[in-house]
């Protein structure tokens, strides 16, 4: 069975071969790999950190472009960063773009030049939601249903991380929305769900028995969501008990886990 991480960051400092290394030792055959959060410094954000931020992605993909798929961690209020967007993709030929709201909604005008970028580019955004860790007190800007927006760019794919735990059920909705949206056509639908973790293990096979039925398996993306050195020590545990709920408690087919596991995310980078 193959294996595609939808999800995991990068520090900065990784090698392409040393990402190659632990995705082997952890059998993981492809991922998403996010570049670094271009930090403010002193408040500001600058043109020249998310430029790093997207070169040092761009040569970890170079090692292996059919196995690393690079994304740019894109932060709106950096100056310059619809040119950084066209630049990575454009130039570098990284995958798409990894945002994570912090003190800005999905739905802010900021935000509307990426969107139109995106569209124009043909690729997708992979968007953190649920609660947040890391960012402070930044969990309001990230619930599903703030997201809505983006049902006027149509054109636009997109994924929602963690099934927004601990707004599962929002998340769902919110996917229920677009698909209505596409004519209720779950293929042309424009939204995707990132699984990786954020639901505990305490509401993960809840999660998934809502998720299954609701959206198909052909939007449902696995991810672990931890940086490649962690990889052998984490993507093991999290597909064994993905794998548990799907095939031995849920009964789905080899051909659904395989979705689930690589096809769901295949389909949303055009495959």
């Amino acid at each position: 069975m193959k294996i595609w991480d939808c999800h995991c960051h990068a520090r900065g400092e990784e090698t392409g071969d040393q990402v190659l290394r632990w995705m082997d030792e952890a059998k993981i055959d492809r991922i998403n790999l996010f570049s670094r959060y271009p930090a403010p410094v002193g408040g500001e954000f600058r043109r020249k950190d998310a430029r790093e931020s997207i070169d040092h992605i761009a040569r970890a993909q170079s090692a292996d472009p059919d196995r690393i798929f690079g994304l740019i961690w894109a932060e709106p209020r950096a100056p310059g960063m619809v040119e950084e967007i066209e630049y990575g993709i454009g130039e570098k030929g990284l995958r798409g773009v990894k945002m994570i709201p912090d003190h800005w909604s999905p739905g802010d005008d900021i935000l509307l030049p990426i969107y139109e970028k995106m569209q124009a580019l043909g690729r997708p955004i992979q968007f953190h939601s649920g609660i947040l860790y890391g960012f402070g007190d930044s969990s309001r800007f990230c619930q599903p249903v703030l997201y809505e927006p983006l049902v006027h760019f149509p054109g636009l794919r997109f994924s929602l991380a963690h099934i927004g735990w601990p707004w599962v059920d929002e998340c769902l909705a919110v996917f229920g929305r677009f698909r209505a949206a596409a004519g209720y056509r779950t293929d042309r639908c424009q939204m995707w769900i990132d699984t990786c973790r954020g639901t505990p293990d305490a509401w993960r096979e809840e999660a998934l028995r809502k998720a299954v039925p609701f959206c198909g398996m052909s939007r449902l993306m696995f991810g672990v969501d931890c940086d490649p050195a962690s990889l052998p020590g984490n993507a093991p545990a999290h597909v064994a008990k993905d794998l548990t709920i799907l095939r031995d408690i849920m009964g789905l087919t080899q051909e659904q886990v395989q979705t689930f596991f690589w096809g769901a995310c295949e389909a949303f980078y055009g495959g």
